[in-house]
């Protein structure tokens, strides 16, 4: 059993042990409902759609088009974009997206700070940050236990300290 294997990570996520690193990701098996319900809405909008565009109605069909592409996009996006977060010595590149359609954020030489709020109703929330020379990035939010998990392996991963604010 590898160390990585060895710490407790929450049961939303999975790593993959890498050339040089780890990809840290949250397994979405709920995904495809979201999927699902944005590819159903697709598909009756895109029959509203023609049932317009038959009947000669161009002023609704724009509205309808526009929702039936906006939902499509969704659907793809949710089927195929991804998250990872790619751990290496001193490094967490954060990238979302499709393939070479990505936004990635880097940081190094930082340390990781969990931070507790409140919102307006008095709720607690957790919140993981990257604090790089004074500069505070958001990496992620979730439950204090999960948090914790979550910042003990990207920890032991880039070797930053813990810290809580």
């Amino acid at each position: 059993m590898t160390r990585s294997e060895s710490l407790k990570l929450p049961p939303t996520w999975q790593f993959e042990e890498t050339t040089g690193g780890v990809d840290l990701r949250v397994a979405s098996s709920g995904r495809r409902y979201v999927i699902a319900a944005f590819g159903i809405l697709a598909i009756l909008s895109s029959a509203r759609t023609i049932i317009d565009w038959n009947r000669g109605s161009s002023t609704s069909v724009i509205p309808w088009l526009l929702l039936t592409f906006c939902l499509a996009f969704l659907a793809l996006w949710c089927a195929l974009a991804d998250e990872v977060w790619r751990l290496e010595r001193n490094c967490v590149t954060h990238r979302t997206g499709i393939a070479s359609w990505c936004h990635s954020v880097r940081y190094q030489n930082a340390d990781l700070e969990i931070r507790l709020r409140f919102n307006k109703w008095g709720r607690p929330y957790y919140r993981l940050y990257a604090v790089e020379d004074g500069n505070v990035h958001f990496l992620i939010e979730r439950g204090e236990q999960d948090l914790t998990q979550l910042a003990e392996f990207i920890s032991y991963h880039t070797g930053w300290p813990i810290r809580h604010g």
